[in-house]
């Protein structure tokens, strides 16, 4: 069997006569032949990736009657690249499609080159060879792997060594040197029994790690975890310490998705079908269900804030709410609607004060305006006090640009002129009120 070099987490030691730990050169056979190291360690260091500490160890490239049986358990292992797939379960190509839909290799990597700067990654490997430090983390089924953590480097790897698959993805690579390609004919991969061998140095990483998911790839993740263990007495706050998060951040994202998802099953909303060139705003939907007035629109009881969430948590009764909402958060594509909520910060806020106010809730469901809505919520003192402050910002903005004023147009000046006017009753009104508030 062939043999390759790795690093080992640690160095093999033996002691000098006077007791001193010293680094010796790996076995050799009567052959010569290097021997696989037996103080070999996989693990990582504090950043997340795998240690490289010490001079190399050996360890076998397997034939393929070994790769038929499957690496070793919880060892690196050198892997062709062949052997190697795409894990369609990732949270980072399940995110919008949702985790059951099957993908082929160009629309995974289509979505890694809209979504994770896979292009920056193909040109660093197409330029300096791939440099096998970190092992991929696989599961061997039929045959195969499937690779848990490391999709990014495998279709960088896929790209660069398949021309038939770069051609369907339309990017074009560059022609590799030798000992450029060299390197991408064999991994290492460090092979794991189940999904949950993995699953805490994954959900770190990606999480609160180097190269963390967006909200929704997340909430998939903690979701999926939380269904596979829930039945063992894991909770969110289990899954949230473990993944190096608050447990609000991660319930909440888990109750958007079970939402979100219930939303597609009963075919009210379609990631696909948002309205045209916005990003998905994961965030305006869990946001907006910590807040009082959007949970009692949808039928959401007021302890469901204070439990962990489970899957399809609207009522049928409130389905056609389910599916406004969507359509004001997100806006629709097919039927050409825009969503009236453009930014978390203020739009969110206002249109779940508006849902719990009966009055502005009918308007905004006859005219689709939130602006004219929302106006129902505010109280007369609150109106004052945000056009005043409106109006102040506007006429300072106006006073930067009055040297543009080239004196020809009357028009303007008689504006100017009213405003003056306008500024100074409101500003008596104003006094004359200030004057009769009591003296503390």
């Amino acid at each position: 069997m062939p043999l390759e070099p790795v690093f080992p987490i640690r160095r093999c030691r033996t002691r000098t006569a006077r007791g001193a730990p010293r680094t010796r050169a790996p076995r050799r056979t009567r052959r010569g032949t290097p021997q696989p190291c037996s103080e070999f360690y996989a693990g990582s260091h504090s950043s997340g990736y795998w240690a490289q500490t010490a001079a190399p160890c050996y360890l076998p490239t397997l034939t393929l009657a070994h790769m038929a049986k499957g690496i070793p358990l919880r060892v690196p292992k050198k892997v062709p690249v062949s052997k190697l797939c795409f894990d369609v379960e990732n949270p980072r190509f399940a995110s919008e499609q949702g985790p059951k839909k099957k993908l082929k290799d160009e629309e995974i990597i289509r979505h890694l080159l809209d979504t994770a700067d896979l292009g920056e990654l193909i040109q660093s490997i197409a330029a300096s060879g791939y440099i096998d430090i970190e092992p991929l983390i696989g599961l061997f089924e039929k045959d195969k792997y499937l690779v848990l953590e490391g999709n990014r480097r495998l279709a960088a790897i896929k790209v660069l060594t398949d021309p038939s698959l770069a051609m369907k993805i339309e990017i074009r690579v560059p022609t590799l040197p030798p000992e450029i390609a060299k390197t991408l004919k064999e991994v290492s991969v460090y092979r794991v029994a189940a999904r949950d061998d993995a699953r805490n140095f994954i959900g770190f990483k990606h999480i609160n790690g180097p190269h963390r998911w967006d909200s929704l790839a997340k909430a998939r993740f903690a979701a999926d975890w939380f269904k596979r263990e829930s039945a063992n007495g894991v909770t969110l706050k289990d899954i949230a310490r473990k993944m190096g998060d608050r447990h609000d951040t991660i319930q909440r994202m888990v109750a958007g998705v079970y939402v979100l998802d219930q939303s597609k099953k009963e075919k009210l909303f379609d990631l696909d079908d948002r309205y045209s060139g916005r990003s998905f705003a994961f965030s305006h939907l869990y946001t907006a269900l910590t807040r009082p007035g959007y949970r009692e629109y949808l039928g959401l009881p007021p302890e469901w804030r204070e439990q962990d969430p489970e899957p399809d948590p609207i009522p049928q009764s409130h389905l056609p709410n389910l599916k406004q909402l969507m359509m004001w958060l997100y806006g629709s594509k097919l039927d050409d609607i825009k969503p009236v909520v453009t930014s978390q910060n203020p739009d969110v806020k206002h249109l779940g004060e508006v849902l719990a106010n009966a009055k502005a809730r009918t308007l905004m469901l006859g005219n689709q305006d939130l602006a004219a809505a929302y106006a129902e919520v505010e109280t007369p003192s609150l109106q004052f006090e945000r056009n005043l402050v409106d109006a102040h910002r506007q006429t300072e903005n106006a006073f930067k640009k009055v040297r543009a004023y080239s004196g020809e147009d009357v028009t303007l000046l008689e504006v100017g002129r009213e405003l003056q006017q306008n500024a100074n009753l409101l500003l008596g009104v104003m006094e004359k009120k200030a004057g009769q508030v009591p003296k503390k």
